[in-house]
């Protein structure tokens, strides 16, 4: 890790498209975080924690924090203060509250905060996306979403399908979530593929 004088640019991760692509934008950065939180549904990135964990780390070094329930926004602010963080880098698109959360969050750190894909037309940056990287569906709404592999190549097909099912083409809302596979500049490919479906309450969830 890059002890720098004048603190760390630190990304918030996932292990989905979002995530690292704003990071991407903002490259190089210190250090990935990976949030654990204790939601009512299992999540689709907690479920796969370590091929997330594993993937990022061929790309920054990956810090794994669990947070209490009532208590995260106040754990995170003094992480990132203990960790000296000077830069925040979200990968937030259009949600306004995520916004307002990441702006507060970055101030009770003491940091700026970078929001690379923030307003971008949600095809639009489907598009920019895969010319840097490929995902995989690790959860859905939709069946027939899950465990595809978008790359370049069929990005198209799958935003048609994605529209043809109701379902924004980003999954910006949790329509869907994306595990990333290959980062093309940086060199970085893993051999991921779904080894079992779960679902809970209608959302299907795989396992990597």
């Amino acid at each position: 890790m890059n002890l720098k004088s004048g603190g760390l640019k630190v990304a918030m991760y996932s292990g989905g498209k979002e995530s690292v692509y704003a990071a991407l934008l903002e490259w190089p950065v210190d250090l990935f975080l990976f949030l654990v939180y204790d939601f009512p549904r299992p999540s689709p990135h907690i479920v796969n924690i370590g091929p997330a964990v594993r993937f990022g780390s061929l790309l920054a070094p990956v810090l794994v924090k669990k947070l209490t329930r009532g208590r995260e926004l106040e754990e995170k602010a003094e992480l990132l203060r203990r960790l000296g963080a000077a830069v925040i880098v979200a990968g937030d698109v259009d949600v306004e509250e995520h916004l307002k959360y990441m702006e507060k969050l970055a101030a009770l750190a003491g940091a700026s905060l970078k929001e690379p894909l923030w307003g971008i037309d949600h095809e639009e940056l489907l598009y920019k996306e895969v010319e840097e990287l490929d995902f995989i569906v690790i959860g859905a709404s939709r069946r027939e979403l899950l465990c595809r592999r978008v790359g370049r190549d069929n990005a198209n097909e799958f935003a048609e399908l994605a529209k043809s099912l109701g379902v924004d083409v980003l999954g910006e809302r949790g329509e869907y979530h994306s595990q990333v596979v290959a980062v093309k500049r940086l060199g970085a490919t893993a051999e991921l593929s779904c080894k079992d479906v779960v679902e809970v309450g209608g959302y299907h969830i795989a396992v990597l």
